[in-house]
């Protein structure tokens, strides 16, 4: 249990060290130590979503903070956060947060509906001497109403 918090600390640790730049599963499978399947099974089951979701809802929860509290524009955020045509950014964008990123700005509400995932571990000892580790998270992936 206390391997897969590690693990999974690791990768999260990954992802936000290099959300700006291009995250493929292969390399994350790899620094991990996993093939891609069974890391994408853990990483499921412990955080609530796959790794390729994780990475785009941060990546667009971060580029929701940047149209409320930048001037950039639009474009440019799309492209610091990993989108390569205004399009999809606009379409993932109104998939998460349920309106444009022109409505959002204006709107000027910031609302991270994924934040950094933190895991943490609670020791538990038991009568029989046995210890458990129960692991506790911050946030789980799950899209929440803008």
């Amino acid at each position: 249990m206390a391997a897969n918090k590690d693990v999974i600390s690791k990768i999260i640790n990954y992802i936000e060290d290099h959300l700006t730049d291009e995250l493929d599963l292969d390399k994350i499978a790899k620094i991990a130590g996993y093939s891609k399947y069974h890391l994408n099974r853990m990483f499921s089951n412990v955080i609530g979503c796959t790794i390729h979701q994780y990475i785009q809802n941060r990546r667009l929860t971060e580029a929701a903070k940047q149209l409320v509290f930048t001037d950039k524009s639009i474009i440019d955020i799309a492209f610091n956060t990993g989108y390569e045509t205004h399009q999809s950014f606009t379409l993932a964008f109104k998939n998460l947060y349920r309106e444009s990123p022109q409505t959002y700005r204006k709107k000027g509400n910031f609302i991270a509906i994924q934040p950094k995932c933190i895991v943490l571990s609670e020791i538990r000892m038991h009568k029989n001497k046995n210890i458990s580790y129960i692991n506790k998270f911050n946030t789980k992936c799950e899209v929440k109403a803008a």
